[in-house]
């Protein structure tokens, strides 16, 4: 019995150790499959290029020309987001399902800034504001009419009131946080409608 097992792993050994016979293109076709795979495509080739870093000169001057544009184009576009006639901080206009409200905080030394309020379930990750240049930092949310208590949180542990709004009564927490209202017509966010 057991040479009649050796004898068959043998014979099998022996037919595995064969050549097998391939179709008469398949080395072109394997080749031609991994030359194509290789290529990246116009656009791949167009943002490597676009990412890869590169040498500039720039005088002081012509930097601080630089500069200069990049904090007028920022300042414009802050000021532009904001409504007319409505100084930053919390500004608002209307809108068919609640209200679209402009959160700004000037904090030129946080790395990020997010804000909680009872509009988001006081979740601080939920609602990032965008830095705008300069310190600035903004976004806009749509709220529904109503009375609401919010915060800003800095770099993730501190929380700051809205200097520009005005600040909760009986907090509960000891978190500074500031009160907004949504409304027809409404533009003092302190007040209830």
């Amino acid at each position: 019995m057991r040479h009649d097992s050796e004898d068959l792993v043998a014979r099998a050994a022996a037919e595995l150790r064969q050549p097998t016979g391939l179709s008469a293109g398949f080395d072109a076709r394997v080749m031609a499959a991994v030359r194509q795979a290789r290529r990246p495509s116009r656009w791949v080739l167009a943002w490597e290029w676009v990412r890869e870093p590169r040498l500039v000169a720039l005088s002081p001057l012509g930097g601080l020309a630089m500069a200069a544009s990049v904090a007028a184009l920022v300042t414009l576009g802050v000021w532009a987001a904001v409504p007319r006639g409505v100084t930053p901080g919390v500004a608002s206009s209307s809108a068919e399902l609640g209200e679209v409200v402009q959160f700004v905080l000037h904090a030129p030394a946080a790395r990020a800034v997010a804000i909680a309020g009872d509009f988001n379930g006081w979740d601080a990750e939920r609602t990032p504001l965008v830095a705008a240049g300069s310190g600035v930092w903004s976004v806009a949310l749509r709220l529904a009419p109503g009375r609401y208590t919010y915060t800003f949180v800095v770099d993730g542990t501190r929380f700051v009131a809205d200097p520009a709004a005005p600040r909760a009564v009986g907090d509960d927490f000891g978190t500074p946080s500031s009160v907004v209202t949504v409304g027809r017509g409404t533009m003092d966010q302190g007040r209830a409608s």
